[in-house]
């Protein structure tokens, strides 16, 4: 496997040296959010999948009814029980999924993330050019670094619906983030050194 130091090294520009590099801890599944998440999710897959039951002529919704409901209306609830699905459980396994393939990169210079899949995706940002940078720790010392001002569509960052943020459905959100990193402290640290250090800083 290669190591994240080295993943970085063709991204770097000129006088550019990493002063930090990780990925985000596996063991942090929740979010804060999920509050909210979590109790929808089930509320949304809940009355999709009694729909689905209630036309197909299934369980105590359907009655044994299912020959005197048109086929549109099977056919219209299946998107709703896909999205059910997946926001009471999907989203966890794609957040899984792209915690395995993200990378995190601090250098003199700026903040980067790295997403590797089919294919290589990099978000960067100049330390010198954000207004802020803001840190959440948890008891644990794990927490997120955000490089910027957020908007309101950076509450679903990180829950596995920035799937959907992606597509736009949620709105675009260009704020570089370092999720559930460990030891977050010390990561916040390095990189107020490193903005002090510019010019400007």
């Amino acid at each position: 496997m290669t190591p994240p130091e080295l993943r970085f090294q063709t991204e770097l520009l000129g006088g550019e040296r990493l002063l930090w590099t990780g990925q985000p801890d596996p063991r942090v599944i929740f979010e804060r959010v999920d509050i909210f998440l979590v109790p929808f999710s089930l509320l949304w897959g809940g009355f999709a999948l009694a729909w689905e039951a209630g036309v197909l002529g299934l369980g105590v919704f359907g009655e044994g009814h299912r020959s005197a409901v048109p086929w549109f209306f099977v056919l219209w609830g299946i998107p709703f029980v896909l999205v059910g699905l997946y926001f009471i459980a999907g989203r966890f396994f794609y957040k899984a999924w792209r915690k395995r393939r993200t990378y995190y990169a601090l250098t003199n210079k700026r903040a980067l993330v790295l997403v590797e899949g089919r294919g290589r995706t990099l978000r960067a940002c100049l330390l010198s050019a954000v207004p802020t940078i803001n840190k959440s720790v948890r008891s644990s010392g794990v927490g997120t670094i955000s490089f910027g001002n957020t908007s309101w569509a950076s509450m679903y960052d990180n829950t596995g619906m920035d799937f959907f943020g992606a597509m736009g459905a949620l709105g675009a959100d260009s704020t570089v983030r370092f999720n559930d990193v460990r030891d977050a402290d010390r990561v916040y640290g390095l990189a107020m050194a490193a903005r002090k250090e510019l010019p400007g800083g």
